[in-house]
């Protein structure tokens, strides 16, 4: 079956999951039956992350936030978007939902909840919370969709977000930025109203950091971990992930790449890049490694890679040049440099601010083997130790549990 095959099959599975479920659960929650209630732990105010894809940043927040001792954090998901690798035992417990109905059946279960923090980028089923209970809801956003193809795409399923998205950004009662594309959705939106907001940039978790002594050796290793896209995709939306055309150019130079892929994809997304690695001897692919081993592994190589050019897809400018990515976070835990895109604004300023890595344009691939025997690998490595001591995530959680306490008052 080809790829597309693949995916299109997995995708009607948990439609059709959903639906004929939806039909039990929403005749269960208009009947208000619900599982036993959650009792609030004593001294403790009850936070409840809430949303229907976990991306990884959200179990690094909970698990600084319980070791503060304030909150006792707990996860609402979907089953389908629930990615173990991307978890953490940090939570009280984490508790999986079917459909939008059974999702509000687990919600009616909490006697209290202190604060609601949803997670996008999808924001339907967040939104759908938000106005099922009574709690203080925080909308945590890093990608918006509204910023990579405008108020108006193509997508179907984007069209059901975007007003799901604006109303989360309107309503909440505070808004988290992971990454600056938030401002220009404000703009975007015209928005009437504007909660009071908090820029908590993706940070580095100090249980990850590794050590560097490794020397640039004749034939040196470039990284990249993260979400990767089939040659099936549209290459207007995933241009920047069809990194194929990468392995061809590194070999040229003897240049050995790696790719660990995201958890969360589908195999009919790298079953291709498996066969690339059979033929291409500069060409490694690895198996999907879960967060708390990463580090481990991407420790192995020289660099890590943000191959993210405008020419490469039909996403916005915007979208370059306000979002961030936790890939860059990863690398400075694993102590390696980092190369970067002259088209991404805000992460190529973040590593141009430590003078953690270099920046490249995508004419510089084809002579890459050349400038990074130019750079002193060991004085930049020695420059990630200090930026990713300064992007600790302990020393910025104050700044959330603040942001927490200011909106409950």
């Amino acid at each position: 079956m080809s790829p597309s095959g693949k995916i299109f099959l997995s995708k009607l599975r948990w439609f059709l999951n959903e639906k004929f479920s939806s039909i039990w659960d929403g005749l269960l929650y208009g009947l208000g039956v619900s599982a036993q209630k959650i009792v609030p732990i004593e001294g403790k105010k009850t936070l409840v992350f809430i949303g229907e894809q976990l991306p990884p940043r959200i179990p690094r927040m909970a698990k600084w936030i319980k070791r503060e001792g304030t909150y006792t954090p707990w996860l609402i998901c979907s089953k389908k978007g629930f990615i173990p690798e991307f978890s953490d035992p940090c939570f009280e417990k984490v508790l999986l939902f079917r459909n939008e109905w059974h999702m509000k059946r687990i919600l009616k279960r909490f006697l209290k909840i202190d604060i609601l923090h949803g997670f996008a980028p999808k924001s339907y089923l967040c939104n759908e919370a938000r106005k099922a209970v009574k709690a203080k809801y925080i909308h945590d956003m890093q990608d918006v969709y509204s910023i990579y193809y405008d108020k108006t795409p193509d997508l179907g399923w984007m069209k059901r977000e975007l007003p799901a998205e604006k109303e989360c950004l309107e309503k909440a009662d505070g808004v988290v930025g992971q990454s600056l594309e938030p401002v220009a959705a404000y703009r975007k939106f015209n928005a009437a109203n504007k909660p009071k907001s908090l820029f908590f940039p993706l940070c580095c978790d100090e249980d990850k950091f590794r050590d560097n002594d490794k020397e640039l050796s004749e034939e040196f290793h470039i990284v990249y971990a993260g979400g990767i896209a089939g040659k099936h995709r549209d290459p207007k939306q995933y241009g920047n992930t069809q990194l194929h055309y990468l392995a061809d150019k590194f070999a040229k130079q003897k240049i050995h790449f790696h790719i660990y892929p995201a958890p969360s994809l589908q195999a009919g997304d790298y079953d291709e890049y498996r066969s690339i690695g059979q033929k291409n001897k500069f060409f490694h692919f690895h198996d999907p490694v879960p967060q708390d081993k990463l580090a481990t592994e991407l420790n192995k190589y020289h660099f890590g890679i943000l191959p993210f050019f405008r020419s490469r897809s039909e996403q916005s400018d915007n979208k370059l040049k306000y979002a961030s990515t936790l890939k860059l976070f990863n690398y400075f835990e694993a102590g390696i440099p980092v190369i970067v895109s002259k088209d991404l604004g805000f992460q190529g300023w973040m590593t141009g601010r430590f003078k953690a890595g270099f920046r490249i344009a995508i004419e510089d691939l084809d002579n890459l083997s050349t400038l990074v025997r130019q750079v002193p690998y060991r004085e930049i490595a020695g420059r990630v130790v200090k930026a990713r001591k300064a992007l600790s995530i302990r020393s910025a959680v104050s700044r959330l549990l603040n942001f927490y306490s200011a909106t409950i008052t």
